[in-house]
């Protein structure tokens, strides 16, 4: 059993990495970035990893407001920033652009950088709607370029593990029509049930937070809610349909969801029958965030705990059952239990970290492909950009189904919602 996480000493290791101090030396070529946005959110998310990511620089930083963005370019050592998206869009030294903008932008500002020959990295969710992330990743695989979503809890060792006592069948679970791979059961056995809660206090936000406006795009389904369905989709596989969904509205709207709950269900494939529930706020009444993962079969139960942030310490508690015969008890009767605790931490690195790693690896090989016209890279590079497409796409579908089920409309991306309702330009 591993020691509770206040005791180990190694703790304070994985925060300054998460940090991002004590970086390596930059290989050369990097992956060159240049963020869209001069958020809190981009320097975790990719200030502080690229400097432990060798592979990774980030060379630019655009806002609305020029003064943001020089001072905060300043402030993190980024040597160019702009004072429009459209200006470091047009930088032919910027390789990729990692979008870290309002929901209801994210679309309109990927396609400007896919049009602008550019890699992207996205934070999630992926678009307002599903209709907007096909439209979005049919021009990054007509240009042939990476456009991921950023979830990035899904990169980490705690994920791989989890997967593998399930039996999930690949990092990117398939999404498309009946016979796609599921998740065989693993440890578990036949999966019964999957329970997945993210839940922010309602501390984190206030009342004014783009999560909150409609014209943003903003949601709890949107924010929290993504990362249930997203980690529901990645453990099991398949495509499951919304059963039922409540939403809780935030105050004086109408529109925009505080907190949203709902149930799935599996009609097709092995895992036919099996069901999941999901909880997702940003106005939690509990002192901390919570992110759990609950998974229930044959064999026994799964409880994982901060699966989103797990460099902050996380609990994996598997208790499994087997019938006597087959733990050799031949003068006993019924089931025998048994239940271990691990905390999965790899490398020691943040969830950021592996995420950027891969985003760069991934855009080096799509690179290479094209330029060596191997076949074998060609394919790989192929599967890099279907795999981002269907995955991104099956996460915004099952998105706006959760919506319609709570009798809520899908968002709609910001140009069209300001049709409705005017959008601070402030924050665009």
């Amino acid at each position: 059993m591993s020691p509770p996480a206040i005791l180990d000493i190694g703790q304070l290791q994985r925060v300054a990495n998460f940090l991002g101090l004590g970086g390596k030396l930059k290989s050369q070529p990097t992956v060159r970035v240049g963020m869209l946005g001069a958020s809190q959110v981009a320097t975790y998310a990719m200030i502080w990893p690229a400097r432990r990511v060798p592979q990774a620089e980030v060379v630019a930083v655009a806002a609305r407001d020029g003064n943001r963005a020089r001072d905060y370019a300043k402030e993190h050592g980024i040597p160019r920033s702009y004072g429009s998206y459209e200006a470091l869009l047009e930088d032919p030294d910027v390789d990729a652009v990692y979008v870290g903008l309002p929901n209801g932008l994210h679309g309109q500002w990927m396609r400007a950088a896919l049009k602008a020959g550019k890699h992207v990295l996205c934070e999630k969710p992926f678009t307002a709607n599903a209709e907007e992330a096909r439209e979005v990743q049919d021009l990054a695989r007509s240009r042939g370029l990476v456009c991921r979503e950023a979830f990035h809890y899904r990169e980490h060792p705690l994920m791989e593990h989890l997967r593998a006592l399930l039996g999930s069948p690949s990092l990117v679970v398939c999404s498309g029509p009946p016979g796609c791979q599921e998740a065989s059961g693993g440890v578990l056995g036949r999966l019964r049930s999957v329970d997945v809660a993210v839940l922010i206090p309602k501390w984190v936000f206030g009342g004014a937070n783009i999560r909150f406006q409609e014209g943003l795009a903003g949601g709890a389904a949107m924010d929290a809610g993504c990362y249930c369905l997203h980690a529901i989709r990645s453990l099991v596989g398949g495509q499951p349909v919304v059963e039922s969904a409540a939403a809780v509205m935030a105050p004086k709207s109408q529109v925009v969801d505080a907190a949203m709950s709902g149930t799935l269900r599996w009609l097709e494939g092995s895992n036919t029958g099996l069901g999941a529930s999901f909880r997702a706020s940003l106005q939690h009444d509990g002192p901390l965030p919570v992110s759990t993962i609950d998974v229930r079969g044959d064999r026994g139960h799964l409880h994982c705990s901060n699966f989103i942030m797990p460099v902050f310490g996380n609990v994996v508690r598997l208790t499994t059952t087997a019938a006597a015969s087959e733990t050799g008890n031949v003068n006993g009767s019924g089931n025998a239990a048994s239940t271990t605790v691990n905390r999965v931490y790899g490398s020691g690195e943040s969830t950021y970290y592996y995420q950027l790693s891969r985003f760069v690896r991934d855009i080096c090989r799509v690179k290479d492909a094209s330029k060596n016209g191997d076949e074998g890279a060609l394919l790989m590079a192929s599967t890099i950009l279907l795999d981002d497409a269907t995955d991104s796409i099956a996460s915004m579908h099952l998105v706006d189904e959760v919506y319609l089920a709570a009798g809520l409309a899908p968002r709609l991306p910001s140009a069209k919602a300001s049709m409705i309702q005017p959008v601070d330009p402030a924050i665009q």
